[in-house]
């Protein structure tokens, strides 16, 4: 009897296992790809990551995340990043050596304008990835907002980050529940030889069965020796949902 009450016991603790897991999975936003990733497709990310091209630069881009171009960017406004309209895929370089190795992880590497491991000019670099807003949730509900979580290294500090919904009259501004920088300036090496963890909401409603954009804007700033290299690292955790 005893143990048939424990066999009823871990069969319980199996399927509630199953339902945990299948929740976690419900929420994770499908289309919203690492930095560093080939293109996979709208609804789901590809899991590859592309080869680094070698120091000096070289053709291979990330397939899912842009870079404002020319750059660096000038910003106006509140909206500032929304505005930009040429885009161009970010390239994928190997991280210059005083940058957190790639190898700190499998599913991630750093993106940067061309030869960006290198000195480049001083100034705003814009970094824009997309992602898809489902028509309806599990359980039927129409998304209006989302909650993304994750972290991220750059160099120098990411200074603002900004959620746009094309289709909602174009709204677009800085995201709510994220202090900025992310990765506070001042801090010399260590914005950029860590992680350092996000988590924001959306500032206006999404729409749904539409796209969104997020934008991630860094500033790179010379040193006492005169310019400096500058890239864009991001990972995005399975926590983040729509609502």
């Amino acid at each position: 009897m005893f143990c048939t009450k424990m066999q009823f016991k871990t069969i319980l603790q199996a399927l509630a296992a199953m339902l945990l897991f299948a929740a976690i999975a419900a929420a994770q936003i499908p289309g919203l790809c690492n930095t560093g990733e080939t293109h996979g497709t709208t609804l789901a990310c590809s899991g590859v990551l592309v080869p680094p091209n070698p120091p000096g630069g070289g053709a291979n881009r990330d397939g899912r995340w842009d870079l404002a171009y020319p750059y660096p960017s000038t910003l106006e406004g509140q909206h500032g990043p929304c505005v930009l309209t040429q885009f161009i895929n970010a390239w994928v370089d190997t991280p210059n050596s005083n940058w957190l190795p790639n190898s700190a992880s499998t599913v991630s590497e750093w993106i940067t304008p061309f030869d960006g491991e290198n000195n480049l000019e001083e100034g705003w670099y814009v970094y824009r990835t997309t992602f898809y807003v489902p028509s309806v949730l599990q359980g039927g509900t129409v998304p209006t907002g989302v909650t993304i979580n994750g972290h991220l290294a750059s160099d120098n500090p990411t200074y603002g980050i900004y959620l746009e919904s094309p289709a909602n009259s174009g709204n677009c501004a800085l995201v709510t529940g994220q202090e900025f920088p992310v990765n506070p300036a001042g801090l010399g090496s260590s914005d950029f030889q860590q992680w350092w963890d996000f988590s924001f909401t959306n500032p206006h409603a999404i729409t749904a069965a539409a796209y969104a954009y997020v934008y991630f804007v860094v500033q790179n700033t010379p040193d006492a020796s005169g310019p400096t290299p500058t890239g864009l690292r991001v990972e995005f955790f399975s926590s983040s949902a729509f609502n």
